[in-house]
C-alpha cells in the first residue's frame, strides 16, 4: 500500500487546521480590537456630549440672566438669536449622547432630555416679557424656577455619567471575557493541532520503520538472490566442465574404443575376403554388431543431450521415456501420471518442464536414497503443474548451500517464464517439489 496518500492527507490536514486556526485567530482579534475601539469611541462621545451639554446648560442660564437684565431691545434680540442657537447644538449634543448611549443608559437618557426641554419649556415665556416685565419678574423668575430646573438636569447629566462609567466596566469585562475565550480557543486549537500532529508523525514513523525494514528484507533477498546467482554461475562452469569431460569421455572410451574395434575387424575382414572359410561370416558379423553398438552409444549422447522424442512426439511420451531410462539405470521406480492437454504448449513450456523433472530425478539419484518416486503432471487452462515426490532422505531447505545446482537450474528455468517453484522437505521425510508455470498456446503456421 503506498504512503504518499496517507502522509499527503494527514499533512494536509495539519497545514489547513493551522490555517484556519490562524483565519480564526485574525477575526477574534479584529474583533476584539473593533469592540475596544467601540467602547473607546462611545466612551468618548459619551463624555464629550455630556460636558458640552453641562456647559451649554450653564451658559444658557448665564444668557438668560443677561437676557432678563438687559433693557436695550436691540441687544435682547441679539441674546434671544445666540440663546436660539446654543438651544439648537444643545439638541445635536443630546441626538449624539442617544447615539452613544448604552441600552442601560436610554431611560436616564431619555430622562436628561426630558429634564432640559423642560428646562427650555420653563424660559420659555420670559421671551415674550416686556423690560418692565423683566426688570419685575425676572430675579424671582431665575431663583424659583429656572435654578431648579438647571440643578436637576446637572443631576441628570452626572446619572448619565455614572451610568456609561459603569457601562463602559461592562464593556471591558466583555472585552476581558472574549480574550479569555481567545485564549480557551487558541488552547484548543494548539491541542487539536498537537494530537494531529502526533498522530501524522507517529504514522510517518511507523510507516517509514515498515518501508525500512520492508527494504531491509529486500535488501537481504537481493543478496541472497545475488550469493545464489554467483553460486549457481560458479556450479554452472562446473557442470559444463564436467559435461563436457563426461561426453568427451564416453566419446573417447565408448566410441572411440568400438569405432577402433570397427577398424580392426574391417581389416580382418579385409584378410578373410579370399578366405573360403567361415572367418569372413564371423568378421563381418561382428563389425555388423560394433557398428549398431556404436550407433546406439551415439543416440544414447544424444538422447542424454537432446531427446527426439520431445520434438517427435511430445511432452507426455518424453517424460515417460525418461521416467523409463531412470528406472532402468537406478532401479528406481518411478510412477508418472499426466493428465490434461499438453500438445499445445509453447517449445519453451516443453523443454522447460522436461528439463525440471530431469534434474528432479538426477537430484534423486544422487543425494535421496529414495525407493520410490513419483510424477503427477497437470495441464491447465492457464497453468501447467509439475509435482515430483519422493520418500528418501530429504534435506534442510533452509540451510545454506543444501539446494545444489540441479534445484537452482529448475528454479531458474520457472522463473524465466513467470512460474514459481516451491521446494518442501525435512531430513528423513523426503522431499516434495512442486512448480507451476504459466501456459501460452504455441503459435502454428
Amino acid at each position: 500500500m503506498r504512503s504518499w496518500p496517507f502522509l499527503l492527507l494527514g499533512f494536509g490536514a495539519l497545514l489547513a487546521l493551522i490555517g484556519l486556526s490562524a483565519a480564526a485567530l485574525h477575526n477574534r482579534m479584529e474583533q476584539v480590537r473593533a469592540d475596544v475601539e467601540a467602547i473607546q469611541r462611545a466612551s468618548e462621545e459619551s463624555i464629550r456630549a455630556l460636558e458640552e451639554l453641562r456647559s451649554e446648560i450653564y451658559l444658557f442660564a448665564v444668557l438668560l440672566r443677561d437676557y432678563l437684565l438687559e433693557r436695550s431691545p436691540e441687544a435682547a434680540a441679539q441674546q434671544r438669536q445666540t440663546l436660539k442657537e446654543l438651544r439648537d447644538s444643545t439638541e445635536f449634543h443630546m441626538r449624539s449622547l442617544q447615539r452613544s448611549a448604552l441600552v442601560g443608559e436610554r431611560q436616564e437618557v431619555q430622562r436628561l432630555r426630558k429634564a432640559i426641554e423642560e428646562y427650555w419649556e420653563t424660559a420659555e415665556p420670559a421671551f415674550e416679557w416686556t423690560p418692565e416685565q423683566k426688570a419685575a419678574e425676572g430675579p424671582a423668575f431665575l431663583r424659583r424656577r429656572l435654578v431648579p430646573q438647571r440643578q436637576r438636569a446637572f443631576q441628570l447629566a452626572s446619572e448619565i455619567e455614572s451610568v456609561s462609567l459603569a457601562q463602559s466596566r461592562l464593556r471591558q469585562h466583555g472585552v476581558l471575557r472574549t480574550q479569555d475565550d481567545l485564549k480557551a480557543y487558541l488552547r484548543r486549537v494548539a491541542l487539536a493541532a498537537l494530537i494531529l500532529g502526533a498522530i501524522v508523525a507517529v504514522i510517518s514513523v511507523a510507516r517509514t520503520r515498515s518501508l525500512e525494514a520492508s527494504a531491509a528484507q529486500h535488501l537481504r533477498l537481493i543478496e541472497h538472490g545475488a550469493e545464489d546467482l554467483r553460486r549457481l554461475s560458479s556450479k554452472l562452469s562446473k557442470a559444463q566442465e564436467e559435461e563436457r569431460k563426461s561426453i568427451s569421455r564416453e566419446l573417447h572410451d565408448q566410441v572411440g574404443q568400438m569405432l577402433t574395434a570397427l577398424r580392426i575387424e574391417l581389416a580382418h575382414i579385409e584378410e578373410c575376403r579370399q578366405d573360403a572359410g567361415d572367418g569372413f561370416s564371423k568378421h563381418m558379423a561382428d563389425a555388423r554388431k560394433l557398428a549398431e553398438d556404436t550407433l546406439r552409444a551415439i543416440r544414447d549422447i544424444s538422447m542424454g543431450l537432446r531427446p527426439s522424442v520431445l520434438d517427435e512426439l511430445g511432452l507426455g511420451p518424453a517424460l515417460r521415456w525418461q521416467a523409463r531410462e531412470f528406472t532402468r539405470r537406478s532401479g528406481v521406480p518411478v510412477e508418472i501420471q499426466i493428465d490434461g492437454n499438453l500438445d499445445r504448449l509453447a517449445d519453451t513450456h516443453r523443454t522447460c518442464v522436461y528439463r525440471v523433472v530431469q534434474e528432479a530425478l538426477t537430484n534423486c539419484a544422487r543425494h535421496a536414497r529414495a525407493s520410490q518416486i513419483r510424477i503427477t503432471v497437470h495441464g491447465g487452462a492457464t497453468a501447467i503443474a509439475v509435482t515430483l515426490e519422493d520418500n528418501g532422505v530429504g534435506f534442510d531447505v533452509q540451510a545454506v548451500g543444501s539446494r545444489g545446482l540441479g534445484l537452482l537450474g529448475a528454479e531458474e528455468r520457472v522463473r524465466e517464464l513467470g512460474g514459481k517453484v516451491g521446494i518442501f522437505s525435512q531430513p528423513s521425510k523426503g522431499t516434495l517439489l512442486r512448480c507451476e508455470i504459466p501456459t501460452s498456446p504455441e503459435v502454428k503456421v
